[in-house]
């Protein structure tokens, strides 16, 4: 590239720059979009595509894609969310994190749409990148794994995500119990949502455990979780009343004197009334598995995605 050409498309990248900024301020998000695309194009005229700088450009607009695409998810534009997403998964490419990313997102947007065979294959990709290099992203991926196989009435399969989240949260969360970290309360926000995840990871558990009739494991499970609640999230919390509902639910179905009915009723000192109405954002309802999930599974969904 000539000199002259050179210096000037410094300059629009440098004038980009400066319009994507007033627009990351201004929280203009679709201009913000148009002008990342921009920088990414004026990059990769002046730097190889190998180049930092294009890596950072496709790691931005990735982000941006990503971030108006479940937007536009939770307002049920479905179309305009998964053109996003394949915009995204075709930046993602400098990136494992950024294809992690976009792969969970994805298969969110395939399980709207019914495709579970499709979020499956697409959060054990994911899953495959997460494992060892982000342990709580790869916790939280194998609960919306267990979510999508108990909808596809896998539930041994399930079991095992479950478990493999709780494992993870706690290889997490040990080193600062032992520090005495979580003993301050209330909870900062990040070790506040580790222990979320947790709890999420005790209810899924127990879930799968009562879709194989293992209804003492599914009781244990349950209480457990609510225990962990009640200790670290506190009484308000929604979580607590989804636990201790569904240790109700299960107490019918347990054998008269069931020892583990009985550790739960000492667990949660005998108290197994509803309480807790403090919120959960839609990412973390989004990880817990039902109890009576939906069972509509399109048949032609094979799980074979098409690379970007």
């Amino acid at each position: 590239m000539p000199q002259g050409e050179r210096e000037e498309v410094i300059r629009e990248i440098e004038a980009n720059d400066r319009d994507a900024e007033a627009s990351r301020q201004s929280n203009d998000q679709q201009q913000l979009l148009v002008q990342f695309e921009q920088g990414l194009y004026l990059r990769r005229r002046l730097y190889p595509d190998e180049s930092p700088e294009v890596a950072a450009a496709c790691h931005r607009l990735c982000e941006v894609y990503n971030v108006a695409a479940t937007s536009l998810l939770s307002q049920g534009h479905l179309k305009g969310s998964h053109d996003l997403l394949k915009r995204a998964e075709q930046v993602a490419d400098k990136s494992q994190r950024d294809r992690a990313i976009t792969w969970n997102n994805l298969a969110c947007y395939y399980r709207r749409t019914g495709k579970l065979r499709s979020a499956a294959t697409l959060l054990e990709r994911a899953l495959e990148i997460e494992e060892y290099a982000e342990p709580s992203a790869a916790a939280q991926t194998h609960l919306n794994l267990c979510a999508v196989l108990s909808q596809l009435q896998r539930h041994a399969d399930a079991l095992y995500h479950a478990q493999s989240a709780m494992i993870r949260m706690y290889e997490i969360l040990a080193p600062l119990m032992v520090a005495g970290k979580l003993s301050a309360m209330p909870l900062k926000e990040e070790q506040f949502e580790l222990v979320t995840v947790l709890c999420i990871a005790y209810h899924n558990t127990a879930v799968e455990h009562e879709y194989m009739k293992n209804y003492d494991g599914a009781v244990s499970a349950y209480s457990q979780g609510a225990d962990c609640a009640k200790k670290f999230l506190g009484d308000g919390h929604q979580l607590i009343g989804i636990l201790i509902e569904s240790v109700q639910a299960v107490k019918s179905k347990l054998k008269p004197g069931s020892g583990a009915l009985k550790r739960a009723e000492e667990l949660l000192n005998g108290q197994l009334q509803q309480n807790g109405q403090e919120s959960m954002g839609d990412q973390q309802i989004g990880l817990i598995t039902p109890r009576n999930p939906p069972t509509s599974i399109d048949n032609e969904d094979t799980g074979v995605i098409d690379k970007p």
